[in-house]
């Protein structure tokens, strides 16, 4: 990076250090966990930001709460971004999440609107229009592509597997081509973690439902650091032999712990924390860069990480799961 544009980062990177201060430890999470009541939870979080104290009459008014202090976060990032694309990417997801949920909700007939999400690049409603009447030349051309494939694939097949395996797809590549443009290895490095992730995470659940190695090479998405014949070389091999296996790269306790787990109980729960918890670990990273896109970057994914706890711990407490049970599921925390 050159001298200008890295002090075209000056200020930014120093307003985002400022408002890490405001992001909740693991011992903050507990504070919110350990209230007596939603009412008390809620009081404890605006202390952090989260709310004026007015949404705790409805029991579920902390969503709004929640989705408040996201855009908010997301605002913030947008204006301090040097440039766009290294926030736009992160968001790209939550974009191809919504065009699935509005392609499986036109074949079944239903309702998607409870479905979709507000966090992405596009509006959900701009979405839904342009869905509706197959005006979709102003999308990327990935996603242009990703609909038309997934449209054609589910019209003649009627699995809507084939919706979700066509876009995952897409998305990740139009992620990898945005943090090409980028030009910042934590960015790049960042989205092939996540194609890994992802590749592990279905590598377990296609082999718990008794799929063949055949169907996770249609699944298998590339772009990552781990090859597709390293998993499906390897697909029949016990988890604890394939945990040792693939170690060194830094993925051992998805499967050792996690895969295991899912093996004996059914429940992904323990692989989803495992990888969300590698996903932090990599973005603690960004605490030892003074100027660039990296702790602006880490601070958007880190409330993103932070928005999930918190629903994990005040959706608990409105259903009545035991504290002993969300404590276990919580993530790791950037601060």
């Amino acid at each position: 990076m050159s001298k200008q544009k890295a002090e075209s980062y000056a200020f930014p990177c120093s307003l985002i250090r400022a408002n890490e201060r405001t992001l909740l430890t693991m011992q903050d999470l507990e504070r919110v966990l350990d209230a007596k009541d939603m009412q008390q939870a809620m009081h404890i979080l605006t202390e952090f930001g989260y709310g004026d104290g007015k949404d705790t009459e409805n029991p579920r008014g902390f969503e709004i709460v929640l989705a408040k202090e996201m855009d908010r976060v997301s605002e913030l990032v947008a204006s301090l971004a040097v440039e766009k694309a290294e926030i736009e990417l992160l968001r790209l997801p939550q974009d191809y999440h919504n065009l699935k949920v509005l392609l499986k909700a036109e074949a079944l007939g239903t309702d998607p609107a409870p479905l979709l999400s507000a966090g992405g690049n596009i509006p959900p409603a701009k979405l839904l229009d342009r869905i509706r009447e197959r005006n979709v030349i102003m999308l990327e051309l990935e996603m242009q592509h990703g609909f038309a494939e997934a449209s054609e694939l589910y019209a003649k097949s009627g699995d809507p597997q084939e919706i979700d395996l066509v876009l995952d797809r897409a998305c990740y590549a139009h992620m990898q081509r945005m943090a090409a443009a980028c030009e910042n290895s934590f960015i790049q490095d960042y989205c092939a973690l996540a194609v890994d992730l992802l590749n592990c995470r279905t590598f377990v659940r296609l082999r718990e439902v008794d799929k063949p190695w055949s169907f996770f090479r249609k699944a298998f998405l590339p772009g990552g650091t781990l090859s597709e014949q390293l998993f499906t070389r390897n697909y029949e091999e016990p988890y604890p032999q394939f945990a040792d296996r693939i170690a060194p790269l830094g993925f051992g306790e998805l499967f050792s712990r996690g895969a295991v787990e899912a093996a004996n109980t059914g429940q992904f729960t323990l692989l989803e924390k495992l990888c969300d918890d590698r996903r932090m670990r990599f973005l603690k990273d960004a605490h030892y860069v003074t100027f660039g896109p990296e702790p602006i970057v880490a601070f958007y994914l880190a409330k993103e990480s932070e928005n999930k706890n918190l629903r994990m711990i005040l959706t608990g407490k409105l259903v009545g799961t035991a504290p002993t049970v969300i404590k276990e599921r919580l993530r790791q925390t950037y601060v």
